[in-house]
Parts: structure tokens; C-alpha cells; sequence
């Protein structure tokens, strides 16, 4: 019989804010067992010869070498807990879905980010992308109302319970 392994997503931009959700995922991950998977989206612009082709990611390029800076800070904050780190490049909601797909995840725990009206207008938001078309449950991390509030303290106080791929159950 195979056995089904959970797989906790995070998508991160290497914000503050993402950090916070990069904390939440593996307390998640540590009381369900899970492994967990960070993702990073380098853009792909728009335009002939823009952007990064996800094939030809030069592992000397800046942001790349910044990118796995970034994955070795969170590695060590990660403790003992088995973290995998990929970068893919293109439209972030769709990249995401597709590590998401891909890797089965049966979570997905993200921060979202503050955007000018002006820019959700125009392109929408990737949290809200990822809770409209995600083929798993979605955890948006807010912004914190004090310094006290870490997802630390959260996960504390909240049991997660990933019941099935479309739902997730929080207990005080």
C-alpha cells in the first residue's frame, strides 16, 4: 500500500512578512509531519527576449546567488525540520499552482502582501489568486496588529488539522 506523504507549500518573497508565513508553514509542517516546500518566482516579463526562462536559470546570476543566500538563512531557521528550496520563474499565481500540482501540497501558507488600489486593480493579488484557483486549502498570514502576535504563538494556541485537500480545521 503507498503511503501518502503531506506537503506543506510557501511561497516567499523574502519580506518580512514572508518570513512570519515561512515560521507559521513549519510549525504547520512540524505538528503534521509534513515536509515542506519553499518556492521562490523569479518574474518573467513580459515582451520578446524579457524576463528569465526557467530552463536557463543561471545559478551565477545576482539574484540567483541572492535567492540561495536567502534559502540557507531559512534553512538554518528551519532547525531539524527537511526543507526543500526551489526557484521557477514566470507569473507568480501560476508558478505557484504548478509547484502546487506538482508536488501534491496539501497546504499552501503565504503572506500576503500590501498593494497600492491601483495596482490590485490592474493585476489582482497572488494570495488572492492562489484562494480562488488552489487545489488545496490556502493560509494567509496576516500583517500582525502588535509585536506580540508571532505565528509562533498561533500555532500554540490553534491545532491544524489537514483533514482532506479542501480542508483545513483549526481548534483553540
Amino acid at each position: 500500500m503507498a503511503t501518502s506523504s503531506k506537503v506543506i507549500l510557501h511561497p516567499t518573497d523574502f519580506s518580512e512578512d514572508s518570513d512570519r508565513a515561512f515560521q507559521l508553514a513549519c510549525c504547520v509542517a512540524r505538528s503534521q509531519s509534513a515536509s515542506l516546500i519553499v518556492v521562490h518566482v523569479l518574474p518573467r516579463e513580459n515582451g520578446p527576449g524579457g524576463g528569465i526562462d526557467p530552463a536557463f536559470i543561471n545559478e551565477d546570476a545576482p539574484i540567483v546567488r541572492n535567492c540561495r543566500a536567502s534559502f540557507r538563512r531559512m534553512r538554518d531557521n528551519a532547525g531539524d525540520l527537511p526543507v526543500t528550496f526551489r526557484i521557477v520563474s514566470g507569473n507568480a499565481v501560476g508558478a505557484i499552482l504548478k509547484v502546487a500540482y506538482e508536488e501534491h501540497a496539501a497546504l499552501i501558507v503565504i503572506a500576503p502582501q500590501p498593494r497600492c488600489s491601483f495596482q490590485l486593480e490592474l493585476h489582482g493579488s497572488v494570495a488572492e489568486g492562489l484562494l480562488r484557483q488552489s487545489p488545496c486549502p490556502v493560509i494567509c498570514l496576516r500583517q500582525p496588529h502588535s509585536p506580540s502576535e508571532t505565528p509562533s504563538a498561533f500555532i500554540a494556541n490553534a491545532k491544524v488539522d489537514l483533514q482532506s485537500r479542501h480542508t483545513v480545521t483549526m481548534h483553540e
